[in-house]
């Protein structure tokens, strides 16, 4: 998928009407209709996307069937994110929040579908899959976000982009060099003891073009035991050596030492924010991550797109629990690639655009881990997974007049999972998942920059190797089935004339055998809990996205979501709790029903930038009240403030920015869960919560050397 430049008529119209004092009104209202008119001409020309596994061709963004968010390094740059879920946080649909209690590490997941047990979103960085294939969880603080050209957040299950996506799909493209070479050196200081500082480098060399980023951030965090310590580096090297081939190779490398502060019981939350209720756990990574792409075009209006990639991750967690303590060693080896042809005619004056690929990826990941129940004995375990998956697609886009258009696709899976435990050889196995995916709709182009569509899906998701075999008797089970839905989903995107854009979508999504840890006697002898698919859950709402520029000094942009996620069956869950009685009906946890961001921004003058973002999040049930029965996670409102100004100087450009986060310092949680107190003797069940930030600064200089 790709496209260019969400708020293009924003830049247009401020770079034509840059003329403050000094010029006539009647000249500044005569250039700015015209240009205006030419902004949205070239905004409706320019937008377009590519609605495939890897890029290909392109397609205007009112024809997609289905709604997108695109986030630009432009966008980032305003929003003053400092983490890649910072830069998502406002989008709709995006479930967010922070379990761990650290900057850098929060859940993102999609529509309804909370991480728990694992995240349902798939994220792919220039084409590559990232989600780690022992628990599909997503290291975002292993991906440099200076580095970033844009994010594509396709909600709702794709049937190209394959399994695990029942939340939907997160695309991150990063930056390629630029036509003029550039140094740009930043560093910022903030509150918490923050500090960041970094280079990029960009430019051409001979036919080749190269891009360059090195990043050293560290802070002491808000809370005890929440620090962090950050080294990344990225480099990537391109070549068009002729006008049909387009080729590059990129490196990433990253070392952090993160802290998480965990959670505390709320009694203490509310008094002591920044307090830790244990020592704190570590995570500790080193990545090495290589990928390079290609395109060609071939005769018969053929185009061969594909990649290739190496990916090794290095972790160490350490735990300190309130009883116990435990290290584990991960290594986690990745290769594979993927290959697309694309075809794209007008047959009897129809235009049609037929795209066939596949493409397979190798995983290979041992844990060692040390545990040690304090006055119960302590012990290790050794194991190892290998895991293939291969795939193949087919998509096939037709118009069926130049306002109707119609799409259709198919993808088949097959993942093998070989789990060796090297401890207790008894808890080993294997198990091959094998599925079909359909995907179609209808857009209707009720004008060129105005249309609506339907779309049906499928989506599945596989059972990771721990739900499957690692826990052995205390939670695995070796019978799950890959968790499978049914997704629809209506649309509305329109432009209100030259100063607006309103996109619209309504969905639903039946999900069958859904894994959730549940009991049956819920009497907790052994072997009563375990891993089990449930026979049916939903997630359903509508989303809401407007934006308005009524001058090119003020810009509004709203994002709403409205989030229904409810279990369909009634079932047991104990959890390590007292057993309790879930029934259809009853709301997954950590679920808002409302999301509701707002953003204003002006521009008082040529290079000045001044923005108020507001985010309300509504009340949500805690994790281990999946029946409902205790209080809820408060609901909360932040505001964040940000100024940037930027001015052109001889020989380069002059930047500084100054964020002000949770401007009216409200003491608010965004996760919880309830379990149990052991340290107040009886083993109190209480909520335990992870408390935010309170009010920050963060601010910095840039500086951006042109033509070197």
């Amino acid at each position: 998928m790709r496209v260019r430049a969400r708020h293009t008529f924003v830049v247009l119209s401020c770079i034509c009407t840059c003329a403050f004092p000094g010029t006539s009104s009647h000249a500044n209202e005569s250039s700015s209709t015209h240009e205006d008119k030419q902004a949205v001409e070239l905004e409706i020309q320019e937008i377009v996307v590519t609605d495939t596994r890897l890029p290909s061709v392109e397609q205007e963004i009112y024809a997609v069937p289905s709604k997108v968010t695109i986030i630009t390094a432009e966008d980032i740059k305003q929003s003053g994110a400092k983490t890649v879920q910072e830069a998502l946080q406002d989008v709709t649909g995006i479930v967010w929040y922070d379990d761990v209690g650290n900057a850098y590490q929060q859940t993102i997941d999609l529509r309804g579908f909370n991480g728990q047990p694992v995240p349902n979103t798939s994220v792919f960085v220039d084409g590559v899959r990232v989600n780690e294939p022992d628990f599909n969880t997503v290291n975002f603080d292993l991906i440099p976000l200076q580095t970033i050209e844009r994010i594509e957040v396709l909600p709702g299950p794709s049937a190209i982009y394959g399994k695990d996506a029942l939340g939907g799909v997160i695309n991150i493209i990063t930056k390629r060099g630029a036509e003029e070479s550039q140094v740009t050196g930043e560093s910022a200081w903030g509150s918490f003891g923050r500090q960041r500082y970094n280079v990029n480098a960009s430019g051409p060399l001979g036919k080749l073009d190269y891009y360059g980023n090195f990043t050293r951030e560290w802070e002491d965090g808000f809370r005890d035991a929440s620090a962090a310590s950050i080294w990344r580096f990225f480099g990537k090297v391109g070549a068009r050596p002729t006008t049909t081939t387009d080729l590059d190779l990129s490196y990433t490398y990253v070392y952090d030492d993160l802290e998480q502060a965990g959670s505390l019981p709320i009694s203490i939350a509310e008094v002591n924010p920044e307090a830790n209720f244990t020592p704190g756990d570590k995570d500790q990574k080193l990545n090495h991550f290589v990928r390079s792409t290609a395109r060609q075009t071939l005769p018969f209006d053929l185009l061969l797109t594909g990649n290739a990639y190496y990916r090794y991750v290095d972790q160490t967690l350490t735990n300190f629990g309130q009883t116990s303590f435990s290290q584990n060693k991960k290594d986690t080896r990745s290769w594979g690639g993927a290959l697309q042809l694309t075809h794209e005619a007008t047959p009897f004056e129809f235009r049609n655009t037929l795209v066939l690929g596949g493409e397979v990826t190798w995983n290979d990941f041992d844990n060692n881990l040390f545990f040690d129940f304090f006055g119960f004995g302590s012990g290790t375990t050794r194991t190892s997974t290998d895991e293939t998956i291969a795939a193949a697609y087919i998509q096939d886009t037709l118009y069926l007049t130049p306002q109707v258009l119609l799409a259709g696709g198919l993808r088949a899976d097959r993942d093998k999972i070989d789990f060796e435990d090297r401890s207790t050889p008894s808890n080993s196995g294997d198990k091959v998942f094998n599925r079909v995916t359909p995907r179609a709709s209808v857009t209707y182009l009720i004008t060129p920059t105005t249309s609506t569509s339907f779309s049906y899906s499928q989506g599945f998701r596989v059972p990771t190797n721990d739900e499957l075999f690692a826990l052995g008797p205390f939670g695995s089970n070796p019978n799950l089935q890959a968790a499978r839905s049914n997704n629809f989903e209506l649309g509305l995107k329109t432009r209100v004339g030259p100063w607006g854009k309103l996109v619209v979508a309504v969905y639903q999504s039946e999900v069958r055998d859904e894994i959730f840890f549940t009991c049956n006697l819920c009497d907790f002898s052994p072997g009563d809990g375990e891993n089990r698919n449930l026979p049916k859950t939903r997630r359903r709402g509508f989303e809401v996205t407007a934006t308005f520029t009524p001058t090119p000094y003020l810009e509004t942009t709203i994002d709403y979501s409205f989030t229904e996620a409810q279990f369909r069956t009634d079932f047991n869950l104990g959890s390590g709790l007292n057993a309790e009685r879930v029934e259809s009906g009853d709301s997954l946890p950590l679920v808002p029903k409302n999301r509701l961001s707002a953003t204003v921004a002006i521009k008082p003058m040529e290079g000045l930038r001044l923005s108020l973002t507001g985010l309300y999040v509504s009340t949500q049930f805690l994790q281990n009240d999946e029946s409902n029965t205790r209080n809820r996670l408060p609901g909360y409102f932040v505001l964040n403030g940000r100024v940037a100004y930027t001015r052109r100087v001889p020989g380069g450009i002059l930047s500084g920015f100054l964020n002000l986060n949770n401007m009216t310092d409200a003491e608010y949680f965004t996760s919880g869960i309830y379990a149990a107190n052991v340290l107040t003797g009886g083993g109190l069940i209480e909520a335990f919560v992870v408390p935010a930030p309170s009010i920050a600064v963060f601010g910095g200089l840039s500086y951006q050397f042109e033509s070197l």
